[in-house]
């Protein structure tokens, strides 16, 4: 009696109605403290207890790709879900066991020593995420997004392979887990960009307009995008990684041009989706140049990483929690515009900064690090109360 009354507490609860509730609020505090973790073992050199696992590198990688992104991208495919195929995704108590899958892998470097089990307590979430996800999707027989189910399945297999290495079952798996692991989730972006991006620029502002939107780019965007992925990650030719980097900028200026009005700059939710974006231009053009200056290669990396999956996960997370609690998209938290300016300015100061002043590269590195927590934290400190209240009834 008492487990059941404990059920139905749970699935009333607010928290677990639905996912992007307490995967946005565990993404934005886990955020602020791994970066936080991050940024003091840089500064002092001291050993984390993750380390004993981990390498340093491999566990900031992990963690931002699989703690971090994952949990945002569950948080958004559990709502989005929900809305593409008219059906109740998880929630209640089998949201937060799912919630909580992803707690214990967060923890358990921190808390066991047993390299098998804290593999095994990492690699249950991906799993139960991608059938959470299938059953709507199958039921609806929503074919569109089928892809959704792939993606996450591939991420637990690459997830798997860094384990494996980590293990000593199979060698050098774990850095190239991790780099395909991250750029899928950039593809995830672009793919999700063409859906919504251009509905919340133009609905968004005070004077609706037009976007352009051009079908041969739009036919062109992915295969271009997996055509430098690969060159990339998989081939290694500098020629080819140049040529496909360039083309796939030139495609998504002119993707990005066709959705852009001047009047963006008025609304924090839409400008910082832009701004997100041509991150991602700056990161081709960064990548091309790197193939023949190698100096640049991890400043161009993190144009995509704090630049596109930063910016771009956090202005998400903002635009989703106000617009599926029921408030008013046009009057957001004022705390907005500070945080996605401190969010731009870590761009900035990790990506750029260092080619002019290569002497400061670990202070930018700490710098951009404390402007990225100082983001997150003041986030949380107002969406808290959003992602906790009920929705909002309609007016």
């Amino acid at each position: 009696m008492q487990l059941y009354s404990l059920d139905l507490v749970i699935m009333k609860s607010t928290l677990f109605s639905i996912g992007f509730r307490p995967f946005f609020l565990m993404a934005t505090l886990f955020s602020a403290v791994l970066m936080a973790l991050w940024v003091f073992y840089y500064v002092m050199s001291l050993p984390l207890k993750p380390f004993d696992y981990y390498s340093s590198i491999t566990w900031h990688a992990h963690e931002m790709i699989f703690g971090y992104g994952m949990a945002v991208v569950a948080g958004f495919l559990l709502t989005a879900i929900r809305n593409w195929t008219r059906m109740q995704t998880v929630s209640g108590y089998k949201l937060m066991l799912l919630v909580l899958a992803w707690v214990l892998g967060r923890a358990a470097p921190f808390m066991l020593y047993q390299p098998w089990l804290i593999a095994l307590i990492d690699m249950l979430f991906l799993p139960i995420l991608a059938v959470f996800i299938a059953i709507p999707l199958i039921k609806a027989g929503n074919k569109r997004n089928y892809f959704v189910i792939g993606m996450v399945a591939l991420m637990a297999i690459l997830n798997l392979l860094m384990h494996l290495d980590k293990l000593d079952v199979v060698q050098n798996t774990a850095t190239i887990a991790y780099k395909t692991a991250f750029y899928i989730i950039i593809a995830l972006i672009i793919v999700m960009a063409g859906r919504v991006f251009p509905m919340f620029s133009q609905n968004g502002v005070p004077v609706r307009y037009q976007v352009v939107k051009h079908s041969l780019v739009e036919r062109l965007i992915m295969p271009s995008y997996f055509a430098f992925m690969i060159s990339l990650l998989f081939i290694g030719s500098a020629l080819l990684t140049t040529i496909t980097a360039v083309v796939a900028a030139i495609i998504h200026t002119i993707r990005l041009k066709g959705w852009y009005n001047k009047q963006i700059w008025q609304v924090p939710l839409v400008w910082i989706l832009h701004v997100g974006y041509l991150f991602l231009i700056v990161g081709f053009i960064m990548t091309a140049v790197s193939q023949h200056l190698p100096s640049l290669y991890f400043l161009a990396f993190h144009a995509f990483s704090v630049g596109v999956f930063g910016i771009i996960t956090i202005g998400m997370m903002a635009r989703v929690s106000v617009g599926h609690t029921g408030r008013d998209l046009h009057s957001p938290p004022k705390i907005l515009n500070p945080v996605f300016v401190l969010m731009v300015l870590a761009v900035i100061i990790r990506v750029f900064v260092p080619i002019f002043a290569q002497s400061l590269y670990q202070v930018t590195v700490v710098v951009s690090g404390s402007l990225w927590i100082l983001a997150f934290a003041l986030f949380i400190t107002s969406y808290a109360k959003i992602l906790l209240s009920p929705r909002k009834p309609e007016s």
